[in-house]
């Protein structure tokens, strides 16, 4: 009874102290000076009523409440505590950016300092004690993205929500977080931008200057780091159109780990005074900065190259006529290859790319401004579809002209434009230098990168070329991973450094002689989903050892049409429409994957099939392919092939998706029209590459869909250039008759 009165007692005293009020004079915002005075005030009664109560702190907020109270050997100690149990923040202890600052405190109270001088000297000589890679990362942990902008509004909306001068403990605890984080940074960001600038100018020889082209007096700007009195070394060499003050950093990755680092500009870019023309020089520009790059005294004739998307282009560009003697390997990731995935991907011109165009070539740096004005691509993309007019007014629509754009529509084939702009079948077989090719499943750009890999291996069968993949989208398979990838949470296995970590690896392998990177086991790496494991094959090929058929059956089972193991003989066409003219509704909108597990499809978007329930666990390996037998009455269409995981518990699990071109199925270089009315059969296989566990009693859906929305071209299918095509174009609706025959085969490992 005693134990129960006691329990009782301690209760209400929670109790009471949840109900207590802290009190604040609420300064306004603009008095920064009044505004600290209150927090220290609300900091310290804080502490004190949680004291009475019995209510302990956690830590994580602890150290916080009692950096603002002023309890600053206090905090430190709590401070360490908590970092017992954790793990280094790129490369620093934990918690480092809060420990400082309370030990600059403490130097500004035993000392005439302020508090300015008293940080510089606490940083200055952390920083000093740094190696080049902790050095090198120090913005990160020390500073925020965003110049304290989303600290500073957290704050100040924790602030004005505060409808009078009182509060609970909850609400103080809240306030006081968004303060701490607000003051913290704002004190110290400036002074940690000047000394990492000290530091860094210390430590490296920065130069930026423009060399000029041999082959056609082109200017280009180059940036170079290098630690100082060091013996001739080899070079990494980023080659980009994204000229911005990130260039630096880059070039500076490279030097923080031992080697000379190059940030080469686009010509056009930074200091080059000649025209921007995305796509069109790399192929020569890229090898002449290599070759000055040979040529200069630090270098010992040893380059390697890495970077992602556009600069994972440019290294397979610097390759297409020969290989430099002095490049030893690349790391291209998330690679775009003009005219097979970008700006268009089985002869379908995307829409987001016309945006990149004035990102890239309105001034000699990035027009951020126009990239993340999202209302006015919005707008242009809802106003050009809602309009039904061609595609190629699409600037005039925007109120501004684009020659990239009007240059790019004008070659809807994969002609001697794209061809000239990377390596084009044979021109792979001279490049025999290693290289490591990495993506993603969900990487926009995974279709370039694989078409790298597939022809390299095609025309030079004994080139030593390793391709990894796994669950990345197209920032993740050129930085790092993420945790959670489009409400997917991705295997703990699968988490990976790839920038800072695997691209150096490998550089140091290949340039310097240490051992292969572990995770590369053999030619092809690849984490299946759902298993926690990697597989590593010899080849793409080797990915399955089986396949699975499926045919599209008219049949139906609860709602759905069905996914069937034999061919069905006789049966019904299976019919969709898509009306053209009808801008109230888009067809084939959810073949990208904005989200990976979905609760439900829009089963009145294109035809939905599906199988009966796996009886085991099942690998899906690979990339799916399938025909298509079909009769329209148009002369051509395009399409997309949906393809999902429907789990036991009815969450669809985005796999991998189609969408091309039916005029372009049997080559993209040269187009055959359908006749209208008359079957056919369309097959595909350029699809998305894949690897997941699929679950006992799953089921395979796929989705099958003519193509009109506002993301691509539309085609009307009266066999002129598309881009060219309108609404007036559209007269009746295009029926699409899936055909019996029809199948997809999925590429599988049974276990052996």
């Amino acid at each position: 009874m005693k134990n129960l009165f006691e329990l009782l007692i301690i209760a209400l005293i929670n109790l009471t102290a949840v109900g207590q009020e802290l009190k604040i004079e609420k300064a306004a915002l603009t008095d920064t000076a009044a505004v600290a005075l209150d927090m220290q005030n609300l900091a310290i009664d804080y502490l004190q009523q949680s004291q009475t109560a019995g209510q302990e702190i956690e830590a994580n907020d602890l150290y916080r409440i009692q950096i603002l109270a002023g309890d600053y050997e206090a905090s430190i100690k709590t401070i360490q505590s908590l970092r017992e149990n954790s793990d280094l923040n790129q490369g620093h202890p934990s918690y480092m950016p809060y420990e400082l600052f309370s030990k600059a405190k403490i130097e500004q109270l035993a000392s005439a300092k302020g508090f300015n001088e008293a940080y510089q000297s606490v940083f200055k000589t952390y920083l000093a004690n740094c190696n080049d890679e902790q050095a090198y990362t120090a913005n990160i942990v020390f500073t925020t993205y965003d110049a304290v902008a989303q600290f500073t509004k957290n704050f100040e909306t924790h602030y004005n929500t505060i409808s009078d001068t009182s509060m609970n403990l909850d609400q103080a605890r809240d306030l006081l977080k968004s303060y701490f984080l607000y003051d913290v940074y704002t004190l110290t960001e400036p002074i940690v931008n000047e000394e990492i600038k000290r530091d860094e100018n210390k430590r490296y020889i920065i130069k930026e200057e423009v060399i000029i082209s041999a082959r056609d007096g082109a200017e280009l700007t180059v940036i170079t780091v290098r630690k100082r009195d060091v013996a001739p070394m080899p070079a990494i060499l980023l080659f980009t159109i994204y000229a911005d003050g990130s260039n630096v950093k880059h070039a500076m990755l490279a030097a923080s780990k031992g080697y000379a680092g190059v940030v080469a500009t686009s010509r056009g870019k930074r200091l080059s005074k000649d025209a921007i023309e995305p796509l069109k020089h790399e192929y020569k520009d890229v090898y002449t900065v290599i070759d000055w790059i040979s040529q200069q005294a630090w270098n010992n004739a040893k380059v390697g190259m890495y970077g992602g998307s556009y600069d994972g282009f440019t290294q397979w560009a610097s390759m297409k006529e020969k290989v430099h003697p002095a490049l030893k390997t690349i790391v291209p990731m998330v690679s775009i290859a003009p005219g097979i995935d970008y700006p268009m991907e089985n002869n379908v011109f995307f829409n987001f790319p016309y945006k990149w165009i004035p990102y890239v070539t309105n001034n000699k740096f990035l027009d951020h401004a126009a990239n993340f004005d999202r209302d006015r691509w919005g707008n242009l993309e809802k106003t050009w579809f809602e309009s039904g007019k061609a595609y190629h007014k699409m600037d005039s629509i925007d109120g501004t002209s684009s020659p990239v754009f009007q240059e790019w529509i004008s070659h809807p084939t994969y002609d001697a434009f794209w061809q000239g702009m990377i390596p084009y079948k044979n021109e792979f077989a001279h490049i025999n230098i290693p290289i490591l090719s990495i993506t993603g499943y969900y990487d926009d750009s995974q279709r370039g990168a694989m078409y790298y890999y597939s022809e390299h291996v095609k025309y030079n069968p004994n080139a030593a070329h390793y391709l990894l993949i796994g669950p990345y989208d197209h920032w993740g398979a050129q930085f790092a991973s993420s945790t959670h990838l489009k409400g997917y949470q991705i295997d703990e296995v699968a988490h990976i450094n790839i920038r800072h970590g695997l691209a150096y690896d490998w550089f140091d392998y290949i340039l310097k002689g240490a051992e292969k990177p572990a995770m590369l086991q053999n030619k092809v790496n690849f984490q299946v989903m759902g298993s926690n494991t990697w597989m590593h094959k010899s080849s793409l090929t080797d990915m399955a050892n089986d396949s699975l058929n499926f045919y599209l059956s008219p049949k139906k089972n609860k709602g759905y049409y069905t996914l069937v193991k034999k061919r069905p003989i006789g049966a019904d066409d299976i019919q969709v429409e898509v009306d053209f003219n009808d801008r109230t509704i888009m067809n084939n909108t959810d073949y990208y994957p904005s989200s990976i597990i979905k609760d439900s499809l829009n089963l009145k978007d294109g035809l939905v099939f599906m199988s009966e329930p796996f009886q085991k666990e099942t690998i899906i390996n690979g990339s799916f392919k399938g025909e298509l037998k079909v009769e329209i009455n148009k002369k051509d269409f395009d399409f997309g092939v949906n393809l999902y995981e429907l789990t036991a518990e009815g969450k669809y699990f985005h796999l991998s998706f189609y969408i091309g071109r039916a005029s372009y199925a049997e080559s993209n270089e040269h187009r055959k029209l359908l006749t209208p009315n008359t079957p056919t059969t369309i097959t595909f296989d350029n699809t998305r590459l894949v690897s997941k566990k699929i679950s006992k009693n799953s089921r395979i859906v796929i989705v099958v869909n003519g193509n009109k929305n506002a993301d691509t071209q539309i085609n009307y299918g009266t066999g002129k250039d598309v881009s060219n095509g309108s609404i007036l174009d559209a007269n009746a609706p295009l029926v699409i008759k899936v055909q019996e025959g029809s199948r997809v085969v999925l590429p599988v490992w049974e276990g052996e």
